[in-house]
């Protein structure tokens, strides 16, 4: 007769089996519980290396994930912060705890509950294209004023030879002599107006070398004649160079000297500030020059146009200062960035390659 009572060496060997069984499983776990702690060490690292910020919001707008735990330390000009539900997406304007201006592009993407923003810094990208814009409008106005520029100069050399003919013939009628004058400067101005339209449309060919930006700029200071009175505030480090052509950029800087002297001509106390620092673009070295002063500022309106030929927010300005700046900078490869607020001020920033 068969017993129905288990074999105890069976039952033993099933419990042997099962623990072995069970080992190898939490053995299993464990080793897959490392994988993924290391998969997400990892992705975190992925995360905060790359060059864009990530929001995981809820429904709610709360925030469930962020590689940037901490506000981005300035403010959003253009609408609310990309982790609170609202924001704008697009091209925003960031300023930062120092003043200066950034281009981000925002994009958000939808959850099943909630959603992920994404903002990416475009400003190199938004300043060069800017420029490169600017720079085929300039080239395109800058022939037809060069064809202009012929045409007026040969009669204006004339005129000046007879108004110095006048001058000399009419020395002893006062009342006439001074009339006489009058048309000699008048043909004076013209002739310095068409020397700088040939001069904003040639081409130009930067002869580069190292320049000391200190003393450079105050040089530039000493030439714009500016008056004692001004807080004038070189803050550049005695280390800071660029690698360009020091007669076309000594233009550049007292074109930007004599715009913001201007601008400050009924400010009671009239203050320039400069300031560089240092960025690597591209792999190179470069050094940026924040140029501020608290000037009349330029109207919102106004601020797309400053870098147009003969348009100025000055009375009597001929409008070619920025614009022949601004071709200068270009064929250096540089930026030139102008953020202005009307009655607060204007900063202009500039940067070019460091010296070698």
């Amino acid at each position: 007769m068969t017993s129905s009572a288990t074999d105890p060496r069976q039952l033993l060997e099933a419990f042997a089996a099962f623990t072995v069984a069970s080992n190898q499983l939490q053995s299993s776990y464990e080793s897959l519980q490392n994988q993924l702690s290391m998969l997400q060490n990892e992705f975190q690292t992925v995360l905060e290396a790359v060059p864009f910020a990530i929001w995981v919001l809820g429904e709610n707008g709360e925030l469930r994930f962020s590689n940037r735990p901490e506000a981005l330390p300035g403010t959003f000009t253009d609408g609310l912060p990309p982790w609170e539900l609202g924001s704008p997406n697009g091209l925003r304007r960031f300023r930062d705890l120092e003043d200066m201006d950034h281009f981000l592009e925002q994009e958000t993407r939808p959850t099943e509950k909630g959603q992920i923003v994404i903002l990416r810094d475009v400003t190199e990208q938004h300043l060069r294209a800017q420029q490169t814009n600017r720079e085929e409008r300039l080239q395109a106005m800058g022939m037809m004023a060069a064809e202009l520029a012929h045409e007026i100069r040969n009669p204006l050399g004339s005129l000046a030879l007879f108004a110095g003919m006048l001058v000399e013939d009419l020395c002893d009628v006062p009342e006439s002599l001074e009339l006489s004058r009058k048309i000699q400067d008048g043909v004076q101005r013209l002739n310095t107006l068409v020397t700088n339209i040939l001069t904003f449309s040639r081409d130009l060919s930067p002869k580069p070398t190292t320049i000391s930006l200190k003393s450079f700029w105050e040089e530039a200071k000493n030439a714009t004649g500016v008056s004692e009175e001004l807080d004038w505030r070189n803050k550049i480090p005695a280390t800071a160079s660029w690698h360009g052509d020091p007669d076309l950029l000594r233009q550049v800087a007292v074109n930007l000297l004599q715009n913001s002297l201007r601008a400050m001509e009924d400010c009671p106390k009239p203050k320039l500030t400069l300031t560089a620092s240092k960025e690597t673009i591209d792999s190179k070295l470069c050094w940026h020059i924040a140029l501020g002063d608290n000037g009349c500022g330029i109207p919102k309106d106004s601020l797309s146009r400053i870098f147009d030929p003969f348009y100025s927010t000055f009375g009597g300005g001929t409008g070619l200062g920025l614009a022949v700046s601004h071709r200068i900078i270009t064929a250096h490869n540089g930026i030139l960035h102008v953020e202005s607020e009307a009655g607060k001020g204007t900063t202009i920033r500039l940067r070019l390659r460091a010296g070698e």
